[in-house]
């Protein structure tokens, strides 16, 4: 891992700036996404076409300049396209799902359980034991975790079990996918990633049921907002991600990519009038901070960091 004493101020200045463009661009989607819900649009209708825009754009800017990078196998790009497939499509499609129900600044917070099982997922399967000094983050994480679902109001529990099953499924994929994107390069991956995704989304709309039926928009205005989730909040963001593993060690990265939360309710409160109140922001800065302690004192222990998107 490249040290931060001797690498160059602009270079990490730069690495850092690009990060944060990435997180903010994610963060971004969910507004535009409940701002469709408001026009008429579902999940299926906002999320298919995102990624099928995205994924035509990353691939083309993949074949124009990332030549360098070579083909995989077709056994691992068919591998990397699955995890699109069944991995993102599932993880998003459920997160989208509960937004309709709930503040994206609470679903967001408590998506963030991934980590926590990412590690005993790591000592279940890899006899990797953590450490004792990730008790007090990992306790700070869930702590804050629980106190933002107690600000669910009734009736809405099932918005709960989408997020939590939405971040479950993203520790397993998450685990998988730093496997295989090691064996390629990161523009060609983030190509297979989203075509994949995109697969998955019309596979989905073409057996949906009725009650399930994809809604698209039809109006210009929400067309245009679902553009804008696909290039600003979707492929920039990848982008912008590689271009920050280029610049900063992946521990930086990482430490960096935790305040993601922070956007994602900077934007709630800003653009769909949501309300934080002491328990939320108490709730909040505590998994946020447990994350950030928890990347730290993991950091060392990372070896390759990629940028991936609900």
């Amino acid at each position: 891992m490249i040290s931060l004493d001797v690498m160059p101020q602009n270079q990490r200045l730069t690495g850092t700036l690009f990060v944060m463009a990435s997180s903010l661009g994610f963060a971004v989607v969910p507004t535009i996404t409940k701002t469709a819900y408001d026009q008429g649009a579902n999940a299926l209708g906002v999320m298919t076409p995102r990624f099928i825009i995205a994924g035509a754009l990353i691939t083309l800017i993949r074949l124009l300049f990332g030549k360098k990078e070579g083909w995989p196998s077709l056994k691992l790009a068919i591998g990397m396209m699955l995890i699109g497939a069944i991995g993102v499509t599932a993880v998003s499609l459920l997160y989208f799902l509960a937004i309709g129900q709930i503040d994206s600044s609470l679903a967001i917070v408590l998506w963030y359980a991934y980590p926590v099982v990412v590690l005993l997922l790591a000592w279940i399967f890899e006899n990797k034991r953590p450490s004792a000094s990730l008790v007090i983050p990992l306790i700070l994480t869930l702590t804050g975790i629980a106190i933002s679902a107690g600000q669910v109001s009734g009736g809405k529990t099932s918005a709960i079990v989408l997020v939590v099953t939405s971040s479950l499924i993203f520790a397993f994929y998450i685990t998988v996918l730093s496997k295989v994107t090691k064996k390629m390069g990161l523009l060609t991956g983030a190509s297979f990633l989203n075509v994949g995704t995109a697969l998955g989304y019309i596979v989905v709309c073409l057996f949906a049921t009725d009650s399930f039926a994809p809604d698209f928009p039809t109006t210009p205005k929400v067309w245009l907002l679902i553009a804008g989730a696909a290039i600003v909040g979707t492929t920039l963001p990848f982008l912008c991600s590689l271009a920050a593993l280029h610049r900063i060690p992946t521990g930086m990265y990482s430490i960096i990519t935790t305040l993601e939360p922070v956007w994602h309710i900077i934007m709630g409160v800003i653009f769909l009038g949501e309300t934080m109140t002491n328990n939320r922001i108490f709730g909040a800065s505590l998994t946020v901070g447990g994350l950030l302690l928890f990347s730290a004192l993991e950091v060392r222990n990372k070896d390759a960091s990629t940028p991936v998107t609900i």
